[in-house]
């Protein structure tokens, strides 16, 4: 029986060598990564480009809204990122150019747009922005009042430009 006792024991035993093998060799591998080579924040900006200050993101926003209420389709390409993900509050997502389209023939016209409760958080070259979104205007030419969440992304882009990445509006309660 314990000869039975040893061999049971060193077949558990060898049972975990090669496991115990494979994952000291997958930790070599882990030390041997060139950190020099791995992606950080910093190597996804631009060399020699600056972090974006909250006055920058501040008057982008300001810029962008009132590119709303007097749209024009250059104006609006300068602002916009072209991978551009427009998100309404109905669910319908745009891309650059079907927001541009949108925004410059639509049935909606702008009258007034503020932005309430506004915060601000930065990253490196990218921005958060949220806030409460006021606007009247015309939808088909019927008035129209609108109040939603608004949550926009701007991106530094090469050429030192703020431009809107992205944007998410969301039905508020009552």
């Amino acid at each position: 029986m314990v000869i039975e006792g040893n061999t049971l024991m060193n077949r558990v035993k060898s049972s975990w060598i090669l496991p115990i093998f494979a994952l000291l060799i997958l930790m070599g591998c882990k030390q041997n990564v060139d950190p020099s080579k791995s992606e950080t924040m910093s190597d996804i900006m631009v060399e020699g480009q600056d972090e974006i200050t909250l006055d920058e993101v501040q008057r982008a926003v300001s810029t962008f809204n009132e590119a709303m209420v007097n749209p024009t389709a250059e104006l609006m390409d300068k602002l916009c990122a072209d991978k551009l993900t427009y998100g309404h509050s109905s669910g319908l997502i745009q891309d650059k150019a079907a927001f541009i389209d949108d925004i410059v023939n639509g049935p909606f016209d702008f009258l007034t747009l503020e932005a309430a409760d506004q915060t601000i958080t930065i990253s490196g070259n990218t921005a958060i922005v949220r806030h409460i979104f006021l606007a009247k205007g015309t939808n088909a030419g019927e008035p129209a009042d609108v109040r939603i969440g608004n949550t926009q992304v701007y991106q530094k882009d090469q050429d030192g430009a703020l431009k809107l990445l992205a944007r998410q509006a969301y039905k508020l309660p009552n």
